[in-house]
């Protein structure tokens, strides 16, 4: 296929909105949401009952882990539908997510690291520039590639990198190969790509501000006509329906809570499909037509290079030590 020109590329974000028509996502996500509170909430309170510090971390361990790998459960669903190919049951996702996602956090990981050694490196650099004399004029140049050096690189992470480590992962790409094809992006598309989770960005905003608009004027309409014939009078505020107060209407105010409470959840659910969604179609039409084989070759050379030199210096110190151990005897 043909790379798509940038006016089609933003016109099929517009299809990241049919992720609310995806009824599997919808479940799977909400069921993540319920099993990572119902997890970390029961762990939570044990720990409150028994004071422990540990059992307090393990219960936000494992609500984290739940919504991580139900998240990329998701995301796996997303990004096969964005394919157009066939969608998969629940269970399989969160079981191709189980063997998959780890790989996430590996990019994440090395990502990080990448930013981290070039902070490194500028650092050991501007401690050169302490020279005197020379170093003011060293500086001069140093200040401002730094600049642009520092800040690609925050950009690359934050809006490439990031954001498209997912649904690289989720197309069923390895560690290496997700390395190498966001580094091609960032090189060749970066500003693209940024323009187009721009509009994706604003894409989700106006969703959410349409659906909540829509919901915050139903609930204020249903709550004046509650109040009216159920005859809650001023129990039906806000601090009410937070609390769960108020004389004889308690119940009616706290089943308005437990009520409002799951639309409002079901709502939230609706922008983060469709963010997931249209990520997973800046991936595709990013990766579209290209041939990562280059970089991904240049990846492993260099990594087999890095290996080499490390091996090499193994070598040197246990010759080392052994001439070190020779001349002792």
């Amino acid at each position: 296929q043909k790379p798509l020109p940038f006016s089609s590329a933003v016109g099929s974000l517009i299809e990241a909105t049919d992720a609310i028509k995806n009824f599997r996502a919808i479940a799977l996500l909400a069921l993540t949401f319920i099993g990572a509170v119902l997890v970390g909430g029961v762990l939570t309170m044990l720990a409150g009952s028994m004071s422990s510090v540990v059992l307090a971390f393990l219960g936000g361990l494992m609500a984290f882990l739940v919504m991580f790998y139900g998240s990329n459960a998701v995301g796996i669903l997303l990004m096969r539908d964005a394919q157009g190919q066939p969608g998969l049951s629940l269970v399989d996702a969160v079981l191709v997510s189980l063997y998959t996602s780890h790989r996430l956090i590996a990019v994440v990981f090395l990502e990080f690291l990448i930013v981290l050694a070039a902070m490194i490196v500028i650092a050991i650099i501007l401690f050169v520039c302490k020279i005197p004399v020379l170093g003011p004029v060293l500086y001069a140049v140093v200040f401002p590639l730094s600049a642009i050096v520092l800040g690609v690189l925050v950009f690359a992470l934050f809006y490439v990198m990031l954001p498209l480590a997912g649904p690289a992962a989720w197309s069923g790409a390895s560690v290496f190969q997700i390395i190498a094809r966001l580094n091609l992006i960032v090189r060749t598309k970066l500003v693209s790509v940024i323009l187009l989770e721009v509009l994706l960005f604003l894409i989700t905003s106006f969703t959410a501000l349409l659906i909540f608009g829509v919901l915050g004027t139903g609930v204020s309409l249903t709550t004046g006509m509650s109040a009216g014939i159920l005859g809650l009078g001023d129990q039906m505020n806000m601090y009410a329906l937070a609390s769960g107060l108020g004389g004889s209407g308690s119940g009616y105010i706290i089943a308005a809570g437990l009520g409002g409470g799951l639309l409002m959840a079901a709502a939230a659910v609706v922008p983060g499909l469709i963010f997931t969604k249209g990520v997973c179609i800046i991936y595709l039409n990013a990766t579209r037509n290209v041939d990562f084989s280059a970089s991904e070759a240049s990846l492993n050379d260099g990594l087999a290079t890095v290996k080499k030199k490390a091996e090499e210096a193994r070598e040197r110190a246990r010759a080392l030590a052994e001439q070190a151990a020779a001349s002792a005897t």
